[in-house]
């Protein structure tokens, strides 16, 4: 007795794999770009977080820059905890000052707050006060391939909590404006 496959059998498998790819690939390629924008928007919002306890921490202003136009941002110290030109940049741990690319496709629809609304060129500084307190400000993301997937990260300067938005219609973020408390 032969053992192996029919020709039938062989076609049917290769018709259900066929059927499967066309209905992945599909929707693989617009789970990827969604990715990168959240992957970003993580990153970003774990960095203010962080930021946000170092300054508590360490009691002195700090800053996270983003670069609008260049698809980038960093975290940058305080004056005195700056490299000086008499050490050596090899010997540091951390090199907080050093610029961070956005992922692929991702780059910054805006970020403001309620007084100025958002601003879209060049670069914005978001301010952590010695306690950790800002005022209330957003940083937005976009798809370069899909302007309507827009991140956006909301963040409550006296509560220091970060609230997220998604939208896939490009809705840009109300930013409201704080009177009181507000930096």
């Amino acid at each position: 007795m032969e053992r192996g496959f029919t020709l039938v059998e062989l076609l049917v498998v290769m018709a259900v794999l066929a059927l499967l790819l066309a209905v992945v690939l599909p929707n693989y390629g617009a789970l990827v770009p969604s990715a990168r924008l959240r992957g970003s928007g993580s990153q970003i919002q774990r960095q203010l977080d962080w930021v946000r306890s170092e300054a508590r921490i360490q009691g002195k202003r700090m800053a996270v820059e983003f670069d609008l136009d260049k698809a980038r941002w960093r975290i940058v110290n305080p004056p005195e905890q700056r490299l000086t030109r008499d050490q050596d940049a090899r010997t540091l741990e951390e090199r907080p000052d050093e610029w961070q690319e956005l992922e692929t496709d991702v780059e910054f629809a805006g970020a403001g707050d309620g007084k100025v609304g958002l601003v879209h060129r060049s670069v914005y500084r978001l301010i952590f006060d010695e306690y950790g307190f800002t005022g209330d400000q957003a940083v937005v993301l976009k798809l370069k391939s899909d302007p309507q997937m827009i991140w956006a990260l909301s963040i409550h300067g006296l509560s220091g909590r970060v609230t997220i938005t998604e939208s896939e219609k490009g809705e840009l973020p109300v930013l409201q404006v704080v009177n009181e408390g507000a930096f």
